[in-house]
């Protein structure tokens, strides 16, 4: 029966190198696709937040209704703004708990397949991370519109 390749020392120890290289390459190469892909958002948000805006001014002040799972809201057509589903940007409608309704967007993460945390329905993330920040031990973001708005 044979033996496996036994390797000198000087071997062993440029493999375990290389490994490691290619270890922290990888790591390095995920850190810099999740920055870019929070960058992307922060750089979007407010596009598409004017584009919302200028829908609600042509609309007597108010806003287009919930859209579902990273879909252009109903009416914001190219005329606004030409709406990519690959953002996935989640555009959220919702009561706000004080007689009305908030206006936000949920980034749905860095990551190749959306996720959804419903991060808009907290007050105090919108209160405090509504402009695309960091939000501790959440992967998504959040981009608040409008707290108190109007929906068609």
């Amino acid at each position: 029966m044979p033996r496996p390749l036994d390797l000198s020392r000087w071997e062993r120890w440029a493999l375990v190198i290389v490994v490691a290289a290619l270890v922290f390459l990888a790591v390095e190469g995920r850190d810099r696709k999740e920055r870019e892909a929070y960058e992307r958002f922060q750089q979007q948000a407010p596009l598409v937040a004017q584009a919302l805006e200028r829908y609600a001014s042509d609309h007597e002040g108010r806003f287009p209704p919930d859209a579902m799972f990273c879909q252009r809201p109903l009416g914001l057509n190219d005329e606004y703004i030409i709406w990519n589903p690959a953002w996935k940007i989640d555009y959220e409608v919702h009561d706000n708990g004080h007689d009305g309704q908030y206006v936000c967007l949920e980034f749905g993460g860095p990551f190749k397949q959306r996720l959804y945390f419903g991060l808009c329905n907290v007050p105090e993330y919108r209160r405090k991370y509504g402009r695309g920040q960091d939000i501790p031990g959440q992967l998504n973001r959040i981009w608040l519109i409008r707290e108190q708005a109007e929906i068609q």
